[in-house]
């Protein structure tokens, strides 16, 4: 990963991060002991971090560690409670840092740090299939680039200080730098295929054992949002997440180099009602139930998802599970796919036109049904998050030799970013999920909110139509009312309390005992039907083999249901070709079938490509 010397904040970052500060207004009354406030007043403080994406398509923010600050770029992750860098301590190099691995912590060159229980060594796994091995350390960190909003609508430079860990070293919280001293925090040793360090934004997790059992999660000196609440800087563990800022797609990613500083905002603490539409419903943290200690937790966010849809841009929709769908699933910024259950995948395949190709075990799609206005619609109640396909479709170009895996037209094929989800054992919803959302995570009250994430454009739009309005605004508890233009608009930011989540309605789900046990991992291959897979020949040439199309006629037979009844539904593509999305139900193995093609790699150096690509799948 790459040093990001220069964070700065754009022009349209910066009316961005001013959105929430156009109108004063009051604010509700809450425990004035345990948020920070500015000297003399009873303004409530939030710290709002700029969110990065990097060219692996994690989302980062950036930090520095120690004296003299070391920048690292962290990546962000909603399911892990801790918070570590990598150890460059056995990096020969390090003679100074002009020669060091700038992705890598230099404990020794630190004037402040500290080793915390020297010689004790924490050997951690965690939900993700991640595995470390360090040290615990106390050292300075501070977050460049800080915003602060406020819960009066103003912006202020003023400078906090507050007492933290019993030491004599405080916390300080300006205009545009938040550090904090001393908290604790991992020293990687050794992990499995990490490439940067880690930012938990996850709650305490419970397992038995000792204090320094790879098991125990409960040690809560080095769980990072703790040491937020410590500095009484948020009034409980929590935070809201907001990355439709992020201007990714599959054509800027063929263009290489193009690590993105301002994707989205990390608020600590509070809700920003201009960064969400509609409804934002709470709902209680799901458990997960580990398997080999039969002990639950309820530190992650996970959620009960409902019916999976997909929707063309005539609004008509197709459930690509079935009615009564209800299963828990880990919502987790580490995550670049999303995993889902195979019926699931298969069914989104069928109607975008996907083949799987066993030898690589990937799905592979046209690029150009990104381009047709259709979605995937994940839905949670009454709140539905709309993923659009784009989103989910990421490139198959291979920069050595300038070229993209193609279908035998001409047209670029990308791959699909779904992945079965026994793979894992449990569902989860990554990156393309989280850029359309916005999330809300009291770890305290173990809840979790969610609402469909307003667009950069939405916001503009809000504040001008505030803006702009000539009658005068009325202030209320609720937040603002102005004109009729702007009536029920609400921009006050507002504290999160432990089980109180501000502007949410909080919902109970059918099946309340609802738990994540995860299933056994196995290879997603044995299950696809073979009509929907494609062999690799020695030439290079991918064909599938030929298909026949079932009845699409709905019938009362059908597993799956739809808001609209009709036969099929169509898809343009910008070419010749179209596809028609079929509304048939599965029988058996069975399916309808929309389409085949032929992949036609231009040189072994593609195909080589694509097998390492695959190789990695979790990060593409």
């Amino acid at each position: 990963m790459t040093k990001y010397n220069n964070f700065t904040i754009s022009p349209r970052s910066f009316v961005l991060c001013m959105l929430t500060c156009i109108v004063s207004v009051s604010c509700l009354q809450l425990r004035n002991d345990k948020i920070l406030t500015n000297v003399g007043s009873s303004t409530r403080q939030f710290p709002t971090v700029l969110v990065g994406k990097d060219n692996n398509n994690y989302y980062f923010i950036n930090v520095t560690f120690g004296t003299p600050g070391q920048l690292q770029a962290l990546a962000l992750d909603t399911a892990n409670p801790y918070s570590w860098v990598l150890s460059g301590e056995d990096d020969s190099q390090c003679g100074n840092h002009s020669n060091c691995d700038t992705t890598l912590y230099m404990r020794n060159e630190s004037s402040s740090a500290i080793d915390i229980n020297p010689g004790e060594r924490y050997s951690l796994d965690f939900i993700e299939g991640i595995e470390v091995n360090g040290t615990v350390v106390s050292d300075v960190i501070t977050f460049p680039n800080i915003t602060i909003l406020t819960d009066d609508g103003s912006k202020t430079a003023a400078t906090f200080t507050k007492f933290i860990h019993n030491t004599t070293t405080n916390v300080t919280f300006s205009n545009n730098y938040l550090t904090i001293s001393q908290p604790y925090f991992l020293n990687v040793n050794e992990s499995n295929n990490l490439y940067s360090g880690v930012l938990g934004l996850g709650g305490l997790i419970t397992y038995p054992g000792n204090a320094i059992d790879y098991r125990n999660f409960d040690n809560d000196e080095f769980y990072f949002m703790k040491s937020l609440v410590d500095a009484n800087i948020i009034e409980s563990a929590s935070y809201s997440l907001w990355l439709n800022n992020d201007p990714t797609s599959v054509q800027t990613s063929m263009l290489g180099n193009l690590v993105n500083d301002n994707s989205g905002q990390l608020i600590f603490g509070a809700v920003d009602p201009l960064l969400f539409k509609n409804d934002l419903i709470q709902f209680d943290m799901i458990p997960f139930m580990d398997s080999d200690t039969g002990v639950a937790s309820t530190g992650y966010p996970i959620l009960p998802m409902g019916p999976v849809y997909i929707t063309n841009v005539d609004k008509e929709s197709l459930n690509m599970t079935s009615k009564d769908y209800l299963e828990p699933v880990l919502i987790d910024s580490s995550f670049i796919g999303s995993y889902l259950p195979v019926n699931t995948i298969i069914q989104i395949a069928i109607q975008i036109g996907a083949t799987y190709v066993e030898s690589v075990d990937r799905w592979l799609v046209r690029c150009d049904v990104g381009t047709v206005g259709a979605h995937i619609d994940f839905t949670f109640d009454d709140v539905t998050i709309k993923v659009p396909l784009q989103h989910l479709l990421s490139t198959t170009f291979d920069s050595s030799v300038n070229e993209t895996v193609h279908f035998s037209d001409g047209q670029s094929a990308c791959f699909l970013k779904l992945y079965a989800n026994s793979y894992i054992g449990f569902n989860v919803l990554g990156e393309s999920f989280l850029r359309n959302a916005y999330l809300v995570v009291d770890l305290e009250g173990s809840t979790v909110a969610l609402a469909e994430a307003n667009t950069p454009d939405d916001i503009s739009s809000i504040v001008s139509s505030i803006t702009s309005s000539k009658q005068s605004s009325t202030v209320s508890s609720k937040g603002v009312s102005t004109s009729s233009s702007t009536s029920g608009i609400n921009t006050t930011i507002a504290a999160i309390q432990s089980g109180y989540i501000p502007f949410a309605t909080h919902k109970t789900y059918n099946g309340s005992s609802l738990t994540l046990y995860p299933a056994s991992v196995s290879s997603l291959s044995s299950n696809i039907p073979g009509q929907y897979t494609a062999t690799i020949f020695s030439n290079g040439i991918v064909t599938a083999p030929a298909r026949s199309f079932y009845d699409t006629s709905r019938t009362s037979s059908t597993t799956r249901s739809s808001s609209t009844q009709f036969n099929s539904l169509s898809i343009n593509l910008s070419s010749a070709a179209s596809t028609t999305i079929s509304a048939a139900a599965i029988k058996g193995v069975e399916m309808p079938i929309v389409c085949s093609y032929v992949l036609d790699f231009s040189s072994s150096t593609l195909m080589a490509t694509l097998v390492g690509l695959i190789a990695l799948n979790m990060i593409i």
